[in-house]
């Protein structure tokens, strides 16, 4: 079975960026310097789901009376 590793641009659409981030930065980066800066991002919309949660569980919270 071989294995294959991701490219940098699929590295960036994985991370939330969008196809005219990637653009843009891949016309100052090398290959490797791009597929190491995804890998250091955080994404967006995952955390922006998370902190929704809990801001829902906290109103039910509180309108509990905790």
């Amino acid at each position: 079975m071989r294995v294959r590793k991701i490219t940098s641009k699929e590295a960036w659409r994985l991370m939330g960026f969008s196809e005219e981030d990637y653009l843009k930065a891949s016309k100052v980066c090398s290959d490797t310097a791009l597929y190491k800066q995804a890998g250091n991002s955080i994404v967006v919309n995952v955390i922006y789901e998370i902190l929704k949660a809990l801001l829902k569980i906290n109103h039910e919270l509180k309108n509990f009376g905790y």
